[in-house]
């Protein structure tokens, strides 16, 4: 059933290529639309205990297998995925087949990769999944020179993450005398590394996924490649988490006394991209660009939640995953709409944008409250939570890592009343949202304070997962003193 899910948007991106223009958008609609009910209809069958794991009982290539399967955390992170697809399809007006079919064969290699229980599988689907990417930057794009940086760090991080997957093979190669890339083979067998060997090979890992996630400073790709990127590239970039879910799948697992060894370091890049990003982005004068660096500000917090490495912070981190996808994309959305009427994004055109577009101004004020972390919305949830984590580890990594929210409020509420508010005169022209726009953002907002309200639908199922990440942990953990300190730090094996 899962390759389902993994094929039907292979199948929708080769029969966009073939239709019409005109069919193009009612097509791409429905396509997503039943990508996402799949993924919903899989989400709650397997929190329900559905197994959804499947093997070909032949190598690839004679390399790898063909080895999939999801638990919650992948199931939330492919929800996700599609969620934002179909609302960017339902929201924006796409004539061109190209990006449409460019999208769904990006979705295909975010299912696989989400899916993949196979390491050069993952690699495949991970690579797979820049070509889209990159072709809708260099073609549709209004640079293609920030496309040009991130294919420049994103191939480099694959590097690193190939060799390091090669050695892996090796070694279980020498403990087992079968040269596999199987993570259930991986994750099951006793660590065959020494702690400079893990060390190594986490930093490999490590940096792939800083590359991608991204965290400071190999974050400088970003804030162009989202401001001159078409609306899609910007969104797809921020609802897809394949480097926090590299994190889970391979660093913490594969190397706990790495992640250990490491926390200190992490906990610093993490609280500096927090504050340096958010500093960045108060200054900003592009919407896209303030979006952005808002947006890398947050992932220090998810970042450093996963390595806070106890149940709450892991389980908050994914949690806000989900939430600032939707909620970041959405703004993203809300960016692309204003520049489509009146042309540009720069912060300073806008006064009294409230005045000529109040049903406008009330979508974007929940959705900004929601970014700064409001009670009973979805990031208040994922934010506290994590933090919770981070306080178990330090308090001092808390504290500093909390002013994600005060910074957050400040820039946000700043750019808020310059745009909305300002008592200055306004040449702006009035304009509506029509339905399709008020459906979509009706939907989001129905999201975003659903799940603020009503959490456990996504913490009963992360909590189970989590802690079995948590015990394999240390189970593989090979030095003494990181076992006493992953048993000192897990805490409760609640998080509601």
């Amino acid at each position: 059933m899962l390759n389902y899910l993994i094929l039907f948007p292979l199948a929708a991106g080769l029969i966009t290529l073939i239709l019409n223009r005109g069919g193009v958008k009612i097509f791409s609609v429905l396509a997503s639309l039943i990508i996402l009910v799949l993924n919903v209809k899989f989400f709650f069958d397997g929190i329900n205990g559905v197994d959804f794991e499947y093997k070909l009982p032949f190598k690839i290539a004679n390399l790898f297998e063909y080895h999939i399967g999801v638990n919650s955390i992948s199931l939330i992170l492919m929800l996700l995925s599609s969620l934002m697809i179909f609302l960017s399809f339902l929201f924006l007006k796409i004539k061109k087949k190209a990006i449409v079919s460019c999208i769904f064969f990006l979705e295909f290699a975010i299912m696989g990769l989400f899916s993949a229980l196979d390491g050069l599988l993952f690699y495949v689907f991970w690579e797979f999944s820049l070509l889209p990417l990159l072709y809708i930057m260099g073609v549709y794009g209004k640079d293609y020179r920030p496309g040009i940086k991130f294919f420049i760090y994103a191939f480099a991080g694959s590097i690193l993450m190939l060799l390091a997957l090669i050695y892996q093979a090796y070694a279980t190669y020498k403990l087992l005398n079968v040269f596999t890339f199987d993570l259930e083979i991986w994750k099951n067998n006793a660590s065959a590394f020494s702690l400079n060997e893990q060390l190594l090979l986490f930093g490999a890992f490590f940096i792939a996924f800083a590359i991608k996630a991204p965290l400071f400073p190999l974050h400088t790709w970003a804030p162009k490649v989202y401001a001159n990127s078409p609306i899609l590239v910007s969104m797809m970039l921020v609802a897809f988490k394949m480097a926090p879910f590299g994190f889970l799948h391979f660093c913490l697992p594969l190397f706990p006394d790495a992640s250990v060894y490491f926390t200190p370091l992490i906990a610093a890049l993490c609280i500096v991209s927090i504050i340096y990003n958010a500093l960045i982005a108060y200054r900003a004068s592009n919407l896209k660009e303030l979006i952005a660096y808002s947006s890398i500000s947050h992932i220090g917090v998810m970042v450093l939640g996963i390595f806070s490495l106890n149940i709450l912070g892991i389980t908050g981190a994914i949690f806000y995953m989900f939430a600032h996808g939707l909620v970041t994309g959405s703004l993203f959305l809300m960016a692309e709409l204003l520049y489509k009427k009146y042309g540009t994004l720069e912060i300073s055109y806008y006064h009294s944008l409230a005045r000529k577009a109040p049903l406008f101004t009330i979508f974007f004020t929940l959705i900004l409250l929601a970014s700064i972390s409001l009670p009973l919305t979805i990031s208040f949830i994922g934010e506290f939570l994590a933090l919770l984590g981070i306080a178990k580890v330090s308090l001092l990594y808390a504290f500093l890592a909390g002013f994600v929210i005060i910074l957050g409020a400040i820039y946000m509420l700043a750019v808020f009343r310059k745009m909305f508010f300002m008592s200055q005169v306004t040449n702006l022209e009035s304009f509506s949202l029509c339905t399709r726009e008020i459906i979509t953002l009706t939907m989001v907002v129905f999201l975003i304070f659903a799940l603020g309200v009503a959490p456990k639908i996504f913490l009963d199922p992360l909590e189970k997962n989590v802690s079995s990440l948590v015990e394999l942990m240390k189970t593989r953990a090979i030095n003494e003193e990181n076992i006493n300190f992953l048993n000192h730090i897990k805490g409760e094996n609640n998080v509601r």
